[in-house]
């Protein structure tokens, strides 16, 4: 619940610089608490628990891959676009996006590569 908050206040596509900055600690706090995380229900059959367990533990690396690119590289562009700028300005900012997390350190970065135009 925690993180599903952080994302929706902090990573909207509307944002500023300052609300990616408390963004980008929060997710770390949500991230940091995963060592807390236990599965309760021991059950064989369908087992909701773990189901949600490991639903969280791909959702929050992805949180923080995408909170930490946010707040790195694309705080122009997203207020741009908010304040309606468009057209060749924006297209400078089509990339392909790769994306890593390291589940050591918790910390996520991202690498882009030109979009080739397809007309």
């Amino acid at each position: 619940m925690k993180m599903q908050r952080v994302m929706q206040n902090n990573c909207a596509v509307f944002r500023t610089g300052e609300i990616l900055d408390e963004g980008h600690r929060l997710i770390h706090d949500v991230f940091a608490g995963i060592a807390e995380v236990r599965v309760s229900d021991r059950s064989m059959t369908w087992n909701s628990d773990l189901i949600e367990t490991l639903e969280f533990d791909n959702l929050i690396a992805q949180a923080v891959v995408t909170m930490d690119s946010a707040g790195r590289t694309h705080r122009e562009p997203r207020r741009a676009c908010a304040r309606g700028l468009s057209g060749p300005r924006r297209q400078n900012w089509m990339k392909h996006t790769l994306a890593w997390f390291d589940d050591a350190t918790g910390k996520g970065r991202a690498r882009y590569r030109q979009c080739t135009p397809t007309r």
